[in-house]
């Protein structure tokens, strides 16, 4: 377009976005001769809301925060859609200490575009007020970005109301807080938040939380974050579905690092350093959570264990020695007959992946000939490949007992106990295995030749 020209017919033009600058009491006094509006150190949120909707008028921009601390005695509220609040970093203090319960430093009720980014807030601790840091209630494609959070009455960050869509929280530090770090509690659903390269510390509950919602959280990324020293546990969530939980450290919480509960299922959570919590590395809690995909995770002197999982069809690690000296088959499948009346004794070699950690299961795979109890015991021995080690440095054993068992059904019947010696199971290790099944003795009621398909072991 010409200079001084008007734009031809149909031209798009973005629209008008305003900045206005708010100056501290304490701030430069250049600063305060250019500033907009001009703070006094006591219910400082009066000019800043003021600048707010003056940029909400005209549909929105940015409000800008001089160094200096803002004192607040009441929220500073978000008036509307496209809206941005942003401070100099870590020299930008928004003090909420003497905020009343149920008032929040800064907050936005059911806004679209809302970015804080790059200043300190915080409210009083141990006060048992209820004064979150940031309080975004049905937020939608909002960001908060460079936020240092210094201490909180409740939650640093929590989204709320009946839905959270696309919030994105990066690079904040959150600090000693009386609750959770992160809270996600929404009264309906949540979709597509992003939670990455944070870093949380002390939070009085825990360091993130999705928690129970009517419809569940959805496609939730938490990745790359630092998560340290919560009071319970690390990354907490219930209703989690299709989310991806990649690349944290997560070291040091009281609980578990991460714990899901309650329906959440198809969850990714790889690559995650997890070390030194109170509890298990990894919880999948609840027999609802379905087809979690934990891989790749390294689990370091994690106190209860590096894993529980009580889900069903969890993705791990896993595989599978068959017999190496088939006498059988059933059906097209190789393998070693357990002959009814007899005691049989199957013997195979385990090589431990180098990249294991922790048993989850171990199981012999049979297929029974019938249903009845079989009478079955197993015994172990190992050392290290190529490190000095005797071939049994190290045993275990099932003791000769009964299992249920149906027939024609691929059964796994658990052998964990067999590794678990006086010593750690490690990578590297070769595991003699023998199992035997005593079809001799009377206690065993299958009644029928049974096969015996090989080991399938599961772990981190």
């Amino acid at each position: 377009m010409p200079r001084g020209g008007t734009p031809s017919q149909g031209l798009w033009m973005p629209p008008r976005v305003a900045t206005l600058f708010v100056a501290a009491y304490d701030s430069l006094d250049k600063c305060r001769a250019q500033a907009d509006y001009i703070c006094d150190g006591v219910a400082d949120e009066v000019q800043i809301n003021a600048a707010l909707a003056a940029v909400n008028a005209i549909g929105g921009g940015r409000v800008v925060l001089s160094e200096g601390r803002f004192v607040l005695a009441a929220s500073i509220v978000i008036p509307g859609n496209s809206i941005t609040i942003e401070g100099q970093g870590r020299s930008t203090e928004i003090d909420g200490d003497a905020l009343l319960t149920g008032a929040h430093a800064i907050a936005a009720i059911s806004r679209e575009y809302s970015v804080i980014k790059n200043l300190v807030v915080h409210t009083s601790i141990g006060i048992g007020k209820t004064c979150h840091c940031i309080y975004l209630e049905n937020p939608n494609f909002a960001e908060i970005d460079g936020v240092d959070i210094t201490g909180s009455d409740s939650d640093g960050i929590r989204l709320a109301g009946a839905t959270a869509y696309f919030v994105y929280i990066k690079r904040c530090y959150i600090y000693d807080v009386d609750d959770s770090g992160i809270n996600i509690i929404t009264t309906s659903d949540s979709a597509q938040c992003h939670i990455f390269s944070n870093m949380i510390e002390q939070s009085g509950i825990h360091g993130i939380i999705f928690s129970s919602c009517p419809a569940s959280h959805f496609e939730q990324r938490v990745e790359h974050n630092y998560i340290l020293y919560s009071a319970q546990h690390g990354i907490h969530g219930e209703m989690l579905k299709e989310g991806q939980i990649l690349g944290n450290f997560i070291e040091f919480n009281t609980s578990d690092g991460i714990y899901l509960d309650t329906d959440s299922d198809n969850n990714q959570i790889e690559d995650n350093f997890i070390s030194s919590n109170g509890g298990y590395g990894i919880n999948i809690a609840a027999a609802t959570c379905g087809e979690n995909r934990a891989m790749n995770n390294k689990l370091i002197g994690n106190v209860a264990g590096a894993i529980q999982d009580a889900g069903v069809y969890t993705q791990l690690p896993e595989i599978f020695i068959p017999v190496p000296n088939p006498s059988s088959n059933i059906g097209t499948h190789p393998c070693e007959q357990l002959t009814d009346a007899l005691e049989v004794v199957s013997r195979l070699n385990v090589c431990i992946p180098l990249n294991y950690q922790e048993l989850v299961t171990c199981e012999a795979v049979v297929v029974p000939g019938d249903t009845g109890n079989m009478r079955r015991s197993v015994a172990t021995d190992w050392g290290e490949i190529a490190s000095g080690e005797s071939y049994n440095i190290d045993s275990g054993a099932v003791a000769e007992g009964n299992v249920a068992v149906t027939g024609t059904q691929v059964e796994g019947i658990d052998i964990a106990a067999a590794f678990v010696g006086v010593g750690a199971l490690g990578p590297g290790d070769i595991v003699g295995v023998a199992f035997t099944r005593h079809a001799d003795d009377v206690l065993d009621t299958v009644d029928a030749d049974c096969w015996l398909l090989g080991i399938r072991m599961r772990y981190v």
